[in-house]
């Protein structure tokens, strides 16, 4: 029969620090903690995440719309205009 274990007296930051996750992380207080143990013990594969749109905000990022908008727009600077 697998172990139960209660966590006694923590510290307020730890506590919110890992309500907060959980939050995030859409899971319950239990099975956030039963991974976040198991996962510092090396007893499942870390986590992998997608760093794919981190500096999006700094650098800019389109839409599909505004994206065809602006090749719509620039395709008239690639044609060259041999009557000059």
């Amino acid at each position: 029969m697998p172990a139960a274990l209660i966590l006694h007296t923590m510290a307020p930051a730890l506590s919110s620090r890992l309500a907060s996750y959980a939050r995030r992380e859409k899971k319950s207080l239990n099975q956030t903690a039963k991974e976040l143990l198991s996962s510092a013990l090396g007893l499942s594969a870390p986590r992998k995440t997608d760093h794919s749109d981190d500096l999006a905000r700094f650098i800019g990022a389109w839409d599909d719309e505004t994206a065809d908008r602006l090749r719509k727009n620039l395709a008239n600077f690639s044609t060259i205009d041999e009557a000059r």
